[in-house]
């Protein structure tokens, strides 16, 4: 009995493993009609889009304001802003008719 346990421990163990693995593989954006002029323009219009959505304004994000009680930046940080562009990037893309395949 112990060794069927464990033998089902190691298996779960190997799985997770493995879709682990998995999540970490490169993808990119595919359309069954598309091409690579098209995805090209698609990704370019979207990510405008998306660093507008965000409020992003340059390469290096936005100004932050400090607050002057504490002294110290106040509004989203620079990683919530990317993450808020990254989510509107792939629902633009998404809304394109694109998903996301392994590279």
């Amino acid at each position: 009995m112990r060794a069927n346990a464990s033998r089902c421990a190691l298996r779960l163990f190997t799985l997770a493993l493995a879709l682990g693995l998995c999540a970490c593989a490169p993808v990119r954006w595919h359309k069954s009609d598309g091409d690579d002029a098209l995805l090209a323009k698609d990704l370019a219009d979207c990510r405008r889009q998306a660093q507008d959505k965000a409020g992003i304004t340059g390469s290096l994000g936005v100004s932050t304001t400090m607050d002057p009680r504490f002294g110290a930046p106040s509004g989203p940080s620079q990683a919530d802003l990317m993450m808020q562009q990254s989510q509107a990037l792939g629902m633009c893309m998404r809304q394109r008719g694109y998903v996301l395949v392994p590279a």
